[in-house]
């Protein structure tokens, strides 16, 4: 018998992510909270708010894939926006990539996001732009 034997639903946490902003060229850090609800072993609902100080970002999406006794191996697909305070505008963005999850017990998750942040600035000047992501994330359920 695995070390979860049940899935606990719900799972709140902290994320310290950056990426290279490539047409504004900016390299922002951010931290922020992190909810998932897991509708099975395999597929989650993955929401994200992340304050980059003078950008703000939240999205929400799936995460699908495998979970194992002490690791987990995810695909996600989030939509959501990217807010610029010092432009006073927001972006429709999406965010696909994988995901690794160490289980040190079974109520604590410690993920690593690797990402593709793609912004939709619209217009000829920036167009849609695909900008590297990396995340690490500490997670509690229950």
């Amino acid at each position: 018998m695995g070390l979860f034997v049940v899935i606990f639903p719900f799972e709140i946490g902290a994320v310290l992510t950056g990426t290279h902003l490539h047409k504004i060229d900016e390299t922002p850090t951010g931290v922020g909270a992190r909810f998932l609800y897991n509708f099975t072993r395999q597929i989650a609902l993955d929401t994200e708010f992340v304050d980059y100080g003078e950008k703000t970002s939240a999205l929400f999406g799936s995460k699908t894939g495998f979970r194992f006794d002490r690791f987990g191996v995810f695909g996600k697909g989030r939509l959501g926006f990217w807010h610029f305070s010092n432009f006073s505008k927001s972006y429709f963005a999406a965010d696909t990539g994988g995901v690794l999850e160490y289980y040190p017990s079974s109520r604590t998750v410690v993920r690593i996001d690797i990402g593709d942040t793609i912004i939709f600035y619209g217009g000829a000047q920036l167009g849609t732009v695909h900008n590297f992501q990396p995340g690490l994330g500490f997670s509690y359920r229950f």
